[in-house]
């Protein structure tokens, strides 16, 4: 099984995403959770799919969300 790690800000800003829908639309933010871990293992198992980000760091690449959000 392949393996991810969420960054400790990008953990906080995803608990106050999570706090967010809580309040709002906590369907909503199940499915966008869904998604996000989707995508999370899909770019774990193929590292080299998706936009490349290698100037935030070399040989990161990112995968746009269905909501517009970019991981």
């Amino acid at each position: 099984m392949t393996r991810y790690i969420i960054a400790p800000s990008a953990s906080r800003d995803l608990n106050a995403i999570a706090d967010y829908f809580l309040v709002r639309n906590m369907e909503a933010g199940e499915k966008l959770f869904r998604e996000f871990n989707n995508k999370c293992q899909n770019l774990a198992k193929f590292p080299n799919v998706g936009r490349s980000c290698g100037h935030v760091r070399p040989l990161l690449h990112g995968l746009l969300l269905a909501t517009g959000y970019f991981i």
